[in-house]
């Protein structure tokens, strides 16, 4: 497979399965249930401390997984997190053994934040030994943009889908922001709520996979599919990250993949995570973006679980396929979108399949 994805990509997906691991959840369907809840696992992280005034500290603010990560660090930690989350996926999925299955991982990238020495090398190593044994992977890609690399991700597994080099799917990502190497970095570059901005990022971790199909392949095996995906459009943002921007790269995203939508109610999900440059964005892109409506809900799961880096967008994937199976999102489409350190933004289109799970 030589070719790549472009930045825009529109067709038909079924996502026929879901798989997580957050600080709400060790797999999908209780992850899920809490979010749709609000319950937050929000927690001071000991051992930790940023000012809180001109002579204060307290500790930084942050959700774990627990009982799978303690005592963890580096890529050991990301494989507990990833292990159990691809298990979930392929496990709902019911894929069967001999189906030919690509594996698309969203990562931060070479070294993100100094946190590993050969990151790509370990990942890939770690990836393999995470796939159940039996199963028959023939493609595995590294998708190197951060927040926003899982949506992204959906590109690459659309064009192996439409080549016929594989018949499932699997896009997701492991992190975690909470570690000391991580944390040490998120206060150095000044993206924690310390005194005196009292703005930034709540670090956490997680793990999320989607499996998607071909509408086809998904009714020929009677796979239950919970969404559809239809389209998927990337831009990228010049500026530095930190400093304001126009939001013209996010907008051109959404306005691509919403292009014809004109629903009454509008649901969208983000990885807004408390930083107030990347809310301000949002402000800028929302009327050069979105189709007017009469309601507007929005959810970002940083909310509830802190913001986990690359795993965000399958847990933004699993919530909006999980709210339109359900039923709950109020609507037939979900818009999904995410902004990464990198400059990558990207946009997503779920579809309700008409039914009700």
């Amino acid at each position: 497979m030589t070719d790549q994805p472009g930045e825009i990509w529109k067709g038909e997906l079924a996502v026929t399965g879901l798989g997580l691991v957050t600080p709400v959840g060790l797999s999908a369907a209780p992850s899920l249930a809490a979010l749709r809840a609000g319950v937050s696992r929000l927690e001071t992280l000991p051992g930790t401390s940023i000012a809180a005034g001109e002579n204060d500290q307290e500790p930084i603010i942050g959700a774990r997984v627990s009982g799978l990560t303690e005592g963890l660090l580096g890529q050991p930690r990301l494989k507990a997190l990833m292990q159990p989350a691809l298990e979930d996926c392929l496990s709902d999925s019911a894929v069967f053994a001999d189906r030919r299955i690509g594996v698309f991982l969203g990562t931060s990238g070479a070294s993100p934040a100094n946190r590993q020495v050969n990151y790509d090398d370990a990942v890939k190593k770690h990836l393999l030994d995470c796939i159940p044994s039996g199963m028959n992977v023939t493609c595995a890609k590294l998708i190197q943009t951060g927040r926003a690399s899982v949506l992204s991700g959906i590109r690459h597994a659309a064009l192996a889908l439409a080549e016929g080099a594989i018949d499932v799917a699997l896009v997701g990502a492991a992190d975690s922001w909470v570690t000391p190497r991580a944390l040490h970095w998120l206060r150095q570059k000044g993206r924690l709520p310390e005194y005196p901005r009292h703005t930034g990022t709540l670090p956490a971790e997680a793990a999320g996979f989607v499996a998607l199909e071909t509408p086809q392949v998904a009714d020929q095996r009677g796979a239950r599919t919970y969404a559809k995906i239809t389209a998927s459009a990337g831009a990228n943002e010049n500026a530095i990250w930190g400093e304001a921007n126009n939001g013209v790269a996010l907008a051109r995203a959404i306005r691509r993949v919403a292009e014809g939508v004109t629903d009454s109610h509008a649901l969208v999900i983000s990885d807004l995570d408390g930083e107030r440059y990347r809310a301000m964005e949002w402000v800028m892109a929302q009327p050069k973006s979105m189709w007017h409506s009469e309601t507007h809900d929005h959810w970002n799961p940083a909310d509830c679980i802190g913001d986990s880096g690359a795993a965000m967008g399958a847990i933004m994937l699993a919530w909006g396929s999980g709210a339109l199976a359900k039923g709950y999102a109020r609507t037939e489409r979900v818009l999904v979108w995410g902004a990464s350190d990198e400059g990558s933004r990207e946009a997503v289109m779920l579809e309700s399949t008409g039914g009700r799970s």
